[in-house]
C-alpha cells in the first residue's frame, strides 16, 4: 500500500473528513488539518485559534478565534462590571434558573428577583429587594445571581459583604481612599449589600457613611439590594446600638431609607442544608 493510500485511510478514519471527496493534490493539506484538529481542545480558552478546513477552490487551513476563548473574554469583560472587593463569597456562576425551589417562600423570592431584573433599566430607578432570614437560606446566592444578570444588562455593580465593608471603610483613613470609596458606593448603577446588621458599626459609620449613601441613592434614583439576618423592624435596634452610644432616631432614619429603596422578602423558613 502506497503512502497516499495510507493518508487517505487516515482521512476516512477521522469523523469530520470521512465523507469528503479529496483530490490527490489536497490529501496532505487535509491530513495536516486532522493533526491540528486532534491537538485542538475546544474547551481550552488558552487555545485562542481553532483550525478550519476550507476545500474550495482548493484545500487550505485557516484559523478563527475559538468559541472557548470568546466565552472566556466575554466573562472577563463582564466581571469588569462588578466590584467584589468587599465580598469573598460572591458566586460567579450563580444563576436564578438554578435557584432550588422547595417551598413557597423561595418561589416568591425567585419571582421577586426575576421581576427586578426584568424591570431594571440602567439610569432608571427600580425598587430593590431586602432579603431577610437565617444563615444558609439562599440570600447570598440570590444576590449573586441577580448581580450576574445585571452585568448582562451592562450595569456597574458593587457587591459588598457588609461587615467587610465596614472594616474596609474604617481602614480607608490610612491610605486616603475614603472619599473615592464612598463615591463609588453612592454612584454605582446597583449597590448590593450582603448581611447588613452582621457587625455592630460606629455611630460615625452609620451617620456619616451609610446614611448618606442611602440618601444619595434615593435622591438620584439608583437601586440597592440588601440581605440581612434581621427583618426590617428588627434591624432598627441593631442600628441604634452603635459602639459609641444608642441613637434610635438616627437608626430609624436609616430603616426608613431602606424601606423607600427596597421591598422586604422573607427567606427564613428552611435552611438549604436541611433539605
Amino acid at each position: 500500500m502506497g503512502s497516499l493510500d495510507l493518508l487517505r485511510q487516515e482521512i476516512k478514519a477521522f469523523k469530520e473528513t470521512k465523507d469528503l471527496t479529496v483530490s490527490d493534490n489536497d490529501v496532505i493539506t487535509v491530513v495536516q488539518y486532522i493533526d491540528l484538529k486532534k491537538a485542538f481542545n475546544p474547551k481550552d480558552p488558552n487555545q485562542k485559534f481553532e483550525p478550519i478546513l476550507i476545500l474550495e477552490p482548493y484545500a487550505r487551513i485557516e484559523y478563527r478565534v475559538s468559541n472557548a476563548y470568546v466565552k472566556y473574554e466575554t466573562e472577563q469583560n463582564k466581571q469588569k462590571k462588578i466590584d467584589t472587593t468587599y465580598h469573598n463569597d460572591y458566586l460567579i456562576h450563580a444563576k436564578l434558573a438554578d435557584f432550588t425551589l422547595f417551598n413557597d417562600e423561595r418561589r416568591e423570592a425567585l419571582e421577586a428577583s426575576n421581576l427586578f431584573i426584568q424591570k431594571y433599566k440602567k439610569g432608571e430607578f427600580t425598587r430593590g429587594l431586602y432579603f431577610y432570614g437565617k444563615y444558609r437560606t439562599g440570600k447570598t446566592y440570590l444576590l449573586s445571581a441577580i448581580a450576574n444578570a445585571l452585568i448582562e444588562k451592562n450595569a456597574s455593580v458593587v457587591f459588598a459583604y457588609f461587615p467587610d465593608l465596614v472594616r474596609n471603610i474604617k481602614n480607608a483613613f490610612s491610605d486616603n481612599s475614603l472619599e473615592l470609596k464612598v463615591k463609588q458606593l453612592k454612584a454605582c448603577d446597583v449597590l448590593i449589600l450582603d448581611d447588613v446588621g452582621g457587625e455592630y458599626m460606629t455611630a460615625w459609620f452609620r451617620d456619616e457613611i451609610f446614611g448618606p449613601i442611602l440618601q444619595y441613592r434615593i435622591t438620584v434614583g439608583l437601586p440597592i439590594l440588601i440581605s440581612s439576618n434581621y427583618k426590617m423592624s428588627d434591624l432598627h435596634p441593631v442600628l441604634a446600638e452603635a459602639k459609641d452610644g444608642i441613637d434610635e432616631v438616627k437608626a430609624m432614619r436609616i430603616v426608613v431609607r431602606i424601606r423607600e429603596l427596597t421591598k422586604e422578602i422573607k427567606l427564613s423558613e428552611k435552611r438549604y442544608d436541611s433539605i
